[in-house]
């Protein structure tokens, strides 16, 4: 009885942390994201102790301590040392970010599919930003109160431009859409029963284009693509694929125009970060080898003040930890992907999306943060637990779920 309420409490804690994570990532609104992963870390290590997990082995916490606290603590310590860490400003950022990789241990001792939670989480986000933008065309009056209550918080909700006259107005976790979208293309293309699947893409691909973000847009666009082509080649062969990704590159030609237009504001912040990056590593080529420091400003002409995160995720990594320690942090955040790759077919509805959020990450900061280490911990929790082992079936709504095996 103590083993299937200690493992229940564990499973409603997580979730409870999955669900804070994407619909408060900033922890603005209701500060649960710490006490709920403490309390998840808690029950586990409680079960741990008597004997009724395993601890997810040695290797598994090795890696986890390196990422999480020894290369950000002496990226701390770098920071500490300089003077460019702002008075009043968040110190200790990036570390209390990716202390959510510490459950890639847990999901991966208790045998725990992380992704099933988020998935199911996702649903909330999609239906809330479809609903949004149905208010605003249906009951502007009221949409304008929620709209204008979204402006007070800026680390929650975003906005972009209009799309059809809607108020482009959600959550800046949206992106986890495309991982739902995905699996269900993907459950169309091979899996009979296709009505229920290609109802629930239509809810998650209405959410996506209503949430109006340029590189949400991006995304979607290259999950779709990615997954047609690879149907294609499956059916008709490599020779196909080629007449297909013709008709996607006119497609794309015609997206690059409307979204990295010179004149958009966005595009304009951008390349002034980059400008103000190569001014800086002119200025300190040390910072290319250790780093500034996390959580250290510097002064960015793309918003005209000093900050200590642009837009350019892996631009920052580097002036925060220098190259060398930037690119093991990137080796281990696509390692599972390519392995999980390896598995046939059957892991691609998950490697795809992961792939096209790291590509979004890159000029959105999507990545070091809770949000993004929730990402990559379902992902290496995925791996861990897959092995060679048949691929995961999420649960979509009265759908049948498999839980993955243990890798051997």
């Amino acid at each position: 009885m103590l083993i299937k309420t200690s493992k229940f409490v564990l499973i409603a804690s997580l979730s409870a942390f999955v669900a804070a994570v994407l619909l408060d990532p900033s922890d603005e609104m209701l500060h649960l994201k710490l006490p709920l992963l403490i309390l998840t870390l808690g029950v586990w290590a409680v079960r741990v102790a008597c004997g009724m997990a395993n601890s997810g082995g040695s290797k598994t916490w090795a890696a986890i301590l390196l990422f999480v606290f020894i290369l950000p603590g002496i990226a701390s310590i770098v920071a500490l040392l300089g003077d460019t860490l702002p008075i009043d400003g968040p110190h200790f950022q990036v570390m209390k970010s990716l202390t959510v990789l510490l459950i890639i241990p847990v999901v991966y001792s208790e045998r725990i599919d992380l992704m099933k939670y988020i998935i199911r989480w996702s649903f909330v986000i999609a239906v809330f930003t479809v609903v949004l933008a149905v208010m605003s065309l249906v009951v502007p009056e009221l949409s304008a109160i929620v709209f204008n209550y979204g402006f007070g918080k800026e680390e929650v909700f975003t906005h972009e431009s209009l799309v059809m006259g809607i108020h482009s107005f959600y959550y800046k976790t949206v992106s986890i859409l495309i991982f739902p979208l995905a699996y269900y293309l993907w459950n169309i293309l091979n899996r009979p029963k296709k009505l229920i699947s290609a109802i629930l893409m239509l809810i998650f691909l209405s959410a996506l284009f209503f949430a109006g973000s340029r590189g949400v847009a991006l995304s979607t666009f290259g999950v779709v693509a990615a997954t047609l082509c690879l149907k294609v080649k499956t059916i008709f062969g490599p020779g196909a694929v080629l007449f297909v990704l013709l008709i996607i590159l006119v497609i794309s030609g015609g997206l690059y125009t409307i979204f990295f237009n010179p004149d958009n504001l966005s595009n304009i912040a951008k390349l002034g970060h980059i400008h103000s990056y190569a001014m800086e590593f002119d200025d300190h080529p040390a910072y290319l080898l250790w780093g500034q420091g996390t959580d250290t400003e510097f002064y960015s002409e793309g918003f005209h003040r000093k900050i200590n995160e642009t837009e350019l995720t892996y631009i920052d990594m580097i002036r925060w930890f220098g190259v060398p320690v930037s690119a093991l942090m990137m080796i281990a955040v696509l390692y599972p992907a390519f392995r999980l790759m390896q598995q046939a077919n059957g892991m691609l509805y998950l490697v795809v999306p992961y792939v096209a959020y790291l590509l979004e990450a890159a000029t959105n900061p999507l990545l070091i943060c809770s949000f993004g280490a929730l990402i990559v911990s379902a992902i290496w929790g995925t791996f861990l637990m897959r092995g060679a082992k048949p691929p995961v079936v999420w649960p979509g709504l009265g759908m049948r779920y498999n839980p993955p095996k243990a890798t051997t």
